[in-house]
């Protein structure tokens, strides 16, 4: 018995000089933990937030080149084929069908800065050589259609990194989408 007390003494003594060294060894802000959570907060969250506005980022450019390759897909489909509406020729009617797929996402492609270019050859081989000739081509040639649509970011920290500026100071990166087939024999 004697030694039980002895020994909760000691364990008494022992965690008053813990205690009583822990408080004049330690400055006045490290002995409480309050505020702690803001400050971390603080140091995380603009890191954090940088992070989540590029994902989504990102993400957008990534939906819009994959919208620009559909329509380039959808667009080359229907130019491949000869088909003209009336009342309109053969370009008129592809550049429609391109809006209309492009504008499928409302405004999340401004279409004035849409470029679609169409070079037709005679062969394969010829693609790349500059012999072809501009245009949406004649029965059984290989069209190449290329669409390129200026993607400009909404964060300039993003576009630093993988952008380039335009002449308006806007940091831009060059989306595009090309397509190579060969044309049906339509007449």
């Amino acid at each position: 018995m004697r030694r039980a007390g002895l020994i909760k003494r000691v364990e008494r003594i022992v965690l008053a000089m813990k205690a009583k060294t822990s408080r004049v060894a330690l400055p006045c802000f490290m002995r409480s933990c309050r505020g702690a959570t803001a400050v971390e907060m603080a140091l995380i969250a603009p890191v954090f937030f940088m992070l989540l506005t590029g994902i989504t980022e990102m993400t957008m450019m990534m939906t819009a080149q994959q919208l620009l390759e559909s329509a380039t897909y959808n667009t080359s489909r229907l130019a491949k084929t000869g088909y003209v509406e009336s009342g309109k020729s053969q370009l008129e009617t592809v550049s429609q069908v391109l809006n209309k797929q492009l504008e499928s996402l409302g405004s999340f492609i401004d279409m004035t800065h849409v470029t679609m270019t169409a070079k037709a050859y005679e062969t394969f081989a010829g693609i790349g050589s500059g012999e072809g000739s501009e245009g949406l081509g004649t029965p059984e040639q290989i069209v190449v259609y290329t669409v390129t649509y200026p993607w400009k970011f909404l964060t300039p920290m993003i576009g630093e990194l993988i952008g380039t500026q335009d002449t308006g100071g806007n940091w831009v990166v060059n989306l595009q989408s090309q397509i190579v087939v060969r044309n049906e024999p339509y007449s």
